[in-house]
């Protein structure tokens, strides 16, 4: 099959470029289904091929509808798509400027994945920390530096996951799960009085001097 290229989808009948079409979930003719999430379709209400088509079926058919040029993208096969009227069809034109958005911030969550993995793997506690406080970063980028901070297990780590109040409550909750990581590791807890990070084997708080019971 000839996959068609998008700046080769042009209207062979007024020269416009094809629009993107979403799919509907059912097929018009066979009922097979389209085996692709949209397909080309001139939009175009002076097309003659769109213009004449609301003579013909009128004419052969009696029917008051028309018809817009298709061309499906993985196959390259032209057709016709029944519609009827102008404004028919027309809500489900894919929006180029969200689809090239939606582009840019899948390629940005990549980069954001990738910078992730190096902070990881440099063991910089810092940059991972940066990372998950930034309230406009990525949610599944922020999920993931948490889990992060809890695998390299750095105490220094502690006193700013345990101020810090996400608005998110799932990455507060993996917070929460990287904290008590990091003691377990680090054979530590926080003490009841004072909060600061001791020995879990301690018997007397070295910051506050409180005898901690067992």
């Amino acid at each position: 099959m000839a996959q068609v290229m998008e700046e080769k989808a042009v209207c062979p009948h007024c020269g416009q470029k094809l629009n993107k079409w979403s799919t509907p979930t059912f097929n018009f003719s066979d009922g097979l289904g389209w085996c692709s999430s949209f397909l080309y379709v001139c939009f175009n209400d002076e097309c003659t091929f769109f213009k004449n088509s609301w003579k013909h079926m009128y004419e052969s058919y009696g029917q008051e509808m028309g018809y817009r040029y298709m061309l499906h993208p993985d196959s390259g096969e032209a057709a016709s798509l029944p519609c009827g009227s102008k404004y028919a069809m027309k809500g489900d034109i894919i929006d180029e400027i969200q689809e090239a958005q939606e582009k840019a911030d899948l390629e940005a969550r990549k980069k954001a994945f990738q910078a992730l993995t190096d902070y990881f793997i440099a063991k910089d506690v810092d940059a991972l920390l940066k990372v998950l406080m930034d309230e406009e970063g990525f949610g599944s980028v922020r999920l993931k530096a948490a889990e992060h901070l809890g695998e390299i297990g750095d105490l220094k780590a502690v006193e700013p996951l345990a101020n810090y109040r996400c608005v998110n409550e799932v990455i507060q909750a993996k917070i929460g799960e990287a904290v008590q990581k990091i003691h377990k590791k680090n054979f530590t807890m926080e003490c009841p009085y004072c909060a600061e990070v001791i020995k879990v084997r301690a018997k007397i708080c070295k910051h506050c001097g409180k005898e901690l019971t067992a």
